[in-house]
Formats: structure tokens, C-alpha cells, sequence
């Protein structure tokens, strides 16, 4: 039975209106199509009432009230054109507007200004004000991205509200008080943050800017093209600005399943590198072992004379490829009669047999908002999926809880009710305990979900694990499973067919081929044929000792990349391409969703997609391909809206929390590894991003301090670690939130390449370590 919320009655202006109880007048006011000029209040954020810009009057009340904070009551009349509270309005903003500078010719904000906007139209004609304004910073960075102007600041409150309810990271607060009041951040050096750039799009006024768009464009001036983010797997959907070709900033386009209205800083700042003057721009072919330039037709033709007889014969794809590329890719492979197809380049390899289930969320990530309570399995979720953190932080405000199990503390750790470390090898072991947690959380009502991340499905028992939560989760309702792969474009790959095992969606192959890994064992001991990459990064990926051995022995290797990497450096041909910017395609999202990518700049000239390199490649051989990316999507799957589900039986101020931190022993006095994932690494795009690079942080290895203590470690010491295959150097330090027994090795850092730890990126193996 449907219970319909109790009704309230109230009039406005002379309109009579009924609401539904527990609305605020100003909405009740805009319903009626009554327009009110508002600052602090933003619709993701509870009222605050600090601008008091949206004054109305009220019968029976003394004075003016906030209609944003206001809540509309049976009976009331409210008056917003009344001359009282039209002079009420226009007084505030003719306060405001005393100390603002009158910077619109030149300010980031012109064109689409609130303050702009709303003085127009409610604001006083003229400044009764003659006196000198105030004179504060007006080029203050709070880090790599963000610019603050304090003298246009007025105080609204939203960007330290972003970061007290929205992102909880308390990014930025006011310090001092009454006239000296402005904005600063906590300990007055840079902005600490993965979410600035929504404090950007929401401040009303031009205080908070981009250091990337400084200067760059009028809104007006920019062609806006909506597309989607392929930096991580969440793909949020943005827009594209442009201007004379180039790309010149990133905005959110409201998503309600997805991303809502906000981004990640990823999202917001990493486009630098799609015009950066180190992109390959022509072909290039290896000629008396330099590369040279060369034409299209002679990079092509030297591509398929090579593929076109060679069985030892590989395709490495990559995740920045979209789902269309990916399938022309293995289908050009898979008509030659060649099945050593593999995307997972650097990744962790699991069998289909092993892998249990691929990942993937079950419900879209609007979902983690309704949450009742969350269990977070191994997910660094701030790091791995920054939006899904804001979605899932949502529901913590409306009373849910989040339980976490894994082997390091996450930095929102404080939000968690109960935290649980455990060293890597006791993930198996731990299900009980989550499974006995999460019933008695689904006896007491309301929507849960277990989301499991990195360090479980990079786990040895990762198979034992997914039965456990699988068959758990068959038997019980209103409780969803989400696999969260910390890989941007794999999901995409996989459903593509980029895997030796299997072919488009998942169908299982007759003939399998061989992995990545075991592609680059095979041809390092016996010799290997030739091999494509497109879209990754091998030569980075793996330990140079396998890499270099494997490299002695390949014929031929092509590269096809935005910029002359590890890879291309010693290819025999690379391949210029275009940028997630400058083509179209799909990409699938962590739920599954079919995001669409669309070119938002003029395509450079002579540079090829990956889509019509492959076509012409399959035009040599005599291979027939879909015709365009479009037909590719619909060859494959005509009804394709959303990636099938796979079904579960088929394998289918801040306040401190009292946390409950629970280790686990390690009487063994043994050393385990796992992996870190951070936001921001030292990958090709980052690197090629000037202002957002400097946001990635020096790496660490972390370790508990009762486990340094014995062995004579200090904070800060140089520490080797070693395994029977190679070792590391990196700078130690100590983490009272890592589990005793664990080492936290982070990944996408040159000086700290842990893959020549050569582990496969599966956590749980043993380390030995020493001072250096």
C-alpha cells in the first residue's frame, strides 16, 4: 500500500498552493514559476540561510524571513513582491556588492555569474558606496588546480559545506571571524582534495577558480560537446569545452544514475594532456634501428605484410580503448585464427575457472545513496571510485552505515562504524564474520550492500571468496553485490572480447589462447612472432628483466599511443592516435552502462582513431569488419542500452567516530604485500597533465609500526624489498592503519616500479625487507 505524504496548504503572491509537508517556501515559491535570488542554499546540501539573499514576508511574522530555510505551513501567507521584501533583497545585495570588486570584464565567471545574474535582475541600479573597497589576496592557489580571489568572496558557505557534507573531506573552511572572515583551508597549506573542482562549479561567484581555464575563454566563446570520462571505471558523464580547437576545460553533465552532478578532480583537469605539444603526430617505423617518420600507407602496409603469415602472433589492448576498438581489435586477430588476445596488461590474470565472476556493480551507483548500510570489502573507494564515494557518503548523512574489512584503513575511515584489518591470505578467512555482520544488518530492515574491491578479487582465495558472497547473496533480499575493478576501460574490454579465454559477452572459446603474462614467458624462452599493442603501456607494466628478455626475442612490435612511451620506444612501428577527446565510441561503465563518447575538438590533422586503423589493417588482410563504430555496437549486440546482468548463480565539522579496529595476529612474523591504487599516479596521462600531476603524492611503502620496531625501522628509513624474482627500493612509512603483517605497495610510480616484484599483481605474497 502506498502511503501518500501529508499535504500542506499555503499561499504566495495571492497563488494558493499545496505542497507536500517539510518543503521550504522557496521551493514552494518556484513550483508556483516565482523566481527568489539564492547563494549558499545548493540543492545537494541542506539549507543554511547565510546569504539571506532569498528574504520574503510572511504574515504574522516580525521581520523578513529565508524562504530557503523557511519551512511552508498551513495557512501561511508569504509575500515575495511585496515593497518590503523586495527592498529586503536589494539591500542585501547592495551589501554584498560593497567590497566586491568590479572585476566581471575580466573574471572566470562572466557570463555565467550568480551574483551576475541575480543583481541584475533583483539588485539595486546604483552603489551608494564611495569609499575605497577592502584590498585582500587576489591570486591565492590552494594547491595545483585551484585559484582563490578573497576579495570576491561572499561567504556563502558552499565550498566549505561541499567539504563538511558532500565529499567530507573538509577541504576548505573560514578562518578568523565577523569582517576578517574568509576562506582558507585547515592547516593553511594547499587544498587537500580529490573533489576541488565541484567547489568550482558551485561557488556562486568567481572567488574559486581553475588555474587550468584561468584566463582562457568566455563561456559564450566555447562549443560544448556532452561525453563521457574514461579516467576511471566509474565513466562519469561530462562536457567537453572547446575552443579554436583545443580543449579547454571539463564540466559535469548531470548523470542521475551515475555521477549525479559532481566529478572527481580527474574528471574536472586531466584533458591537458589531449593537447599537449608531446603527442605523436606521424607514424613512425624503425629504419637502421631509429624511428623515422613515414606515411600512413607505409606504416600500414608494413603492419599487415608482418600479421599477415605470423601465428606467434599477439594483441594487447588497453583501457583506453573504447568497447568498438576493443572488438575490431580481437576480431581482426580471431579471423586470422589467432586467440592470444588479452586487455588485462599489467593486471592481475585469474583464470575463467579462477575468476568466479567478472566485476561489475549490480545496481547503478545512484543506488549507494538509499543505502541502509554498506559493507566495504577491500576498497580504497576514495582512491579506486572517488564518485562512488560521494554517492555512497550521501546515504552515511541520512543515518546509513558503512562497515570496512581489509588490509589498510581508508583515508574516510573516520565515517566507517567498524573497521576491520586483516592481513593479506586472511581474506577467505574473514567472510564469516562479514556474512554473520551483514545478517544481522539485513534483520533490522532497509537496503544493504557489500562492495567488494581490490584487495579481495586480487586475491589467491579470490574464487573461494566470490562463492561464499555469492551464495550468501541468493538467499537474501534487498542486499546487492557489487565487484569494483580498479581498471578504467576493462569492463568494456572484456565484454568486447579482449581475452584468451573468451570472445564478445563473455562466450567461452573452443581454442583459448594465451594470456598477456603467458604470452611474454612463451616468447621470452622460445621466441615470439609479433606483437600489437594498442592503448597500453607493456613496457612499464611489467618487470624490465621479463620485459627486456621478451623484447630480445619478438620480431616484429607495433605500438598505436598518444605519446612515444616506454612501449613505442622500442617498437618496429607506432601508430599516432586520437584522444578520448577527438573520437567516438562507447564506454562501459562499473554498472554496466553503455556511456557514450563524443569528439569534443576539431580532429588533428593526419592522425588516425584506433577504429579506422584497424579497419584499414583489416582491409589489407582481408578481413571484414563492421563499417563503422556504430554498426560495430549494433553488429554485436542490436538491443545493447546496458551490458546484460550476470546473474549470481551463474557466477553472477568532521565527526569522529568511535571506530572498532580489529587486527588480525601474525604470529608468523611473515611479511605480505598489497596494493594500493592511487587517484593520482605517474601514469603517461597523468605525467602529461601539468597542473593535475602535481597532485600525485611521493610514494610510499607503508608499514605498521609494531612491525618496524623489531626489525629497527624507522620513518622515513630506505627500505629494499625483495622476492625470489627481483626487489625495490622505496622510502618507508609507518601506518598505524595497515594491518600488522602487511606492506602497502602503491602502483603507477616510476621511481617505485613494483612490478619487478613480478608478483601479477595478486596480493598476499611474501616480502622479505632491509634497510639500506
Amino acid at each position: 500500500m502506498v502511503v501518500e505524504s501529508k499535504k500542506v496548504k499555503l499561499t504566495i503572491d495571492g497563488k494558493e498552493i499545496e505542497v507536500p509537508q517539510g518543503t521550504t517556501v522557496y521551493h514552494a515559491a518556484k513550483s508556483l514559476g516565482i523566481d527568489l535570488p539564492i547563494f549558499c542554499y545548493h540543492d545537494r546540501m541542506p539549507p543554511f540561510g547565510a546569504c539571506r539573499v532569498c528574504l520574503v514576508e510572511v504574515d504574522n511574522f516580525p521581520k523578513l524571513q529565508t524562504s530557503c530555510t523557511l519551512e511552508a505551513k498551513d495557512g501561511m501567507n508569504v509575500k515575495t513582491s511585496s515593497k518590503i521584501a523586495q527592498e529586503g533583497r536589494e539591500s542585501i545585495l547592495e551589501f554584498l556588492l560593497i567590497n566586491h570588486p568590479l572585476d566581471c570584464p575580466i573574471c572566470d565567471k562572466g557570463g555565467e555569474c550568480p551574483l551576475q545574474d541575480q543583481t541584475l535582475k533583483f539588485g539595486p541600479g546604483i552603489s551608494r558606496f564611495f569609499e575605497e573597497k577592502r584590498k585582500l589576496a587576489k591570486k591565492l592557489p590552494l594547491g595545483p588546480v585551484l585559484m582563490l580571489d578573497r576579495e570576491r568572496c561572499i561567504a556563502c558557505a558552499r565550498c566549505t559545506r561541499f567539504g563538511d557534507i558532500v565529499s567530507g573531506d573538509h577541504a576548505l573552511e573560514f578562518v578568523q571571524r565577523g569582517y576578517k572572515t574568509e576562506i582558507g583551508t585547515p592547516g593553511g597549506g594547499p587544498a587537500e582534495s580529490k573533489y576541488i573542482g565541484n567547489t568550482i562549479m558551485i561557488c556562486p561567484v568567481g572567488a574559486l577558480t581553475s588555474q587550468v581555464y584561468r584566463f582562457r575563454a568566455r563561456p559564450w566563446d566555447n562549443d560544448s560537446v556532452a561525453s563521457t570520462c574514461t579516467l576511471c571505471p566509474v565513466g562519469c558523464s561530462l562536457k567537453l569545452d572547446s575552443r579554436d580547437g583545443e580543449i579547454l576545460r571539463t564540466r559535469s553533465h548531470e548523470d542521475p544514475l551515475l555521477n549525479d552532478i559532481w566529478l572527481c578532480d580527474k574528471g574536472w583537469f586531466g584533458y591537458e594532456h589531449v593537447d599537449s605539444a608531446d603527442r605523436l603526430k606521424t607514424p613512425l617505423i624503425r629504419v637502421d634501428g631509429s624511428l623515422k617518420e613515414a606515411s600512413w600507407t607505409e606504416a600500414l602496409d608494413y603492419i599487415a605484410d608482418r600479421l599477415k603469415n605470423e601465428k606467434r602472433a599477439a594483441a594487447f589492448g588497453g583501457n583506453a580503448l573504447t568497447f568498438e576498438e576493443s572488438y575490431l581489435f580481437q576480431q581482426i586477430f580471431r579471423s586470422l585464427g589467432i586467440p592470444h588476445i588479452d586487455h588485462r596488461i599489467g593486471m592481475p590474470e585469474f583464470s575463467l575457472n579462477d575468476e568466479g565472476l567478472f566485476g561489475g556493480m549490480e545496481e547503478p551507483p545512484a543506488s549507494l545513496s538509499k543505502l541502509s548500510f554498506a559493507l566495504i570489502l577491500g576498497c580504497d573507494i576514495t582512491e579506486e571510485f572517488p564518485v562512488l564515494w560521494l554517492r555512497l557518503k550521501s546515504a552515511l548523512n541520512q543515518g546509513a552505515e558503512a562497515y570496512f574489512f581489509g588490509h589498510f584503513a581508508p583515508e574516510v575511515r573516520p565515517y566507517f562504524k567498524e573497521t576491520h584489518l586483516l592481513t593479506p591470505g586472511d581474506e577467505e578467512a574473514s567472510i564469516a564474520k562479514v556474512l554473520a555482520l551483514a545478517e544481522q544488518l539485513l534483520n533490522k530492515g532497509g537496503q544493504g550492500a557489500i562492495l567488494v574491491g581490490s584487495q579481495y578479487l586480487n586475491s589467491p582465495s579470490r574464487k573461494n571468496v566470490l562463492e561464499e558472497l555469492i551464495r550468501f547473496r541468493m538467499k537474501s533480499k534487498n542486499l546487492a553485490l557489487h565487484l569494483l575493478d580498479a581498471c578504467e576501460g576493462s569492463l568494456g574490454a572484456r565484454e568486447a572480447g579482449m581475452h584468451p579465454e573468451t570472445g564478445p559477452f563473455n562466450q567461452p572459446l573452443d581454442n583459448p589462447g594465451l594470456s598477456a603474462k603467458a604470452v611474454l614467458q612463451k616468447g621470452a624462452s622460445e621466441g615470439w612472432g609479433f606483437l600489437w599493442v594498442a592503448g597500453s603501456n607493456p613496457a612499464a607494466k611489467y618487470s624490465r628483466r621479463v620485459w627486456k628478455k621478451f623484447r630480445e626475442n619478438l620480431g616484429t612490435l607495433v605500438c598505436q599511443d598518444l605519446f612515444l612511451t616506454e612501449t613505442a620506444q622500442e617498437a618496429d612501428v607506432v601508430l599516432p592516435v586520437l584522444s578520448f577527446a577527438e573520437k567516438t565510441g562507447s564506454f562501459i561503465s562499473i554498472s554496466g552502462k553503455v556511456q557514450k563518447l563524443n569528439p569534443g575538438k576539431e580532429i588533428p590533422e593526419g592522425i588516425y582513431s584506433d577504429e579506422m586503423i584497424f579497419h584499414e589493417i583489416g582491409r589489407r588482410l582481408g578481413v571484414h569488419l563492421p563499417g563503422s563504430a556504430e554498426m560495430s555496437v549494433s553488429g554485436v549486440a542490436p538491443s545493447l542500452h546496458r551490458i546484460p546482468k550476470r546473474k549470481a548463480e551463474s557466477f553472477d565539522r568532521r565527526e569522529e567516530r568511535q571506530s572498532s579496529i580489529l587486527k588480525s595476529e601474525n604470529s608468523s612474523g611473515m611479511i605480505r604485500a598489497t596494493f594500493s591504487r592511487p587517484l593520482f599516479d605517474q601514469g603517461v596521462r597523468m605525467k602529461k597533465n601539468p597542473h593535475l600531476s602535481r597532485s600525485a603524492k611521493e610514494p610510499f611503502l607503508r608499514l605498521h609500526p609494531d612491525e618496524a620496531k623489531p626489525r629497527g625501522f624507522s620513518d622515513g628509513d630506505k627500505i629494499r624489498v625483495s622476492t625470489p624474482a627481483g626487489s625495490i627500493v622505496g622510502k618507508l612509512k609507518l601506518d598505524s592503519q595497515v594491518a600488522k603483517g602487511t606492506l602497502v605497495l602503491p602502483i603507477g610510480f616510476e621511481e617505485l616500479p613494483v612490478s619487478e616484484l613480478e608478483s601479477g599483481f595478486i596480493n598476499g605474497f611474501t616480502v622479505d625487507l632491509e634497510k639500506e
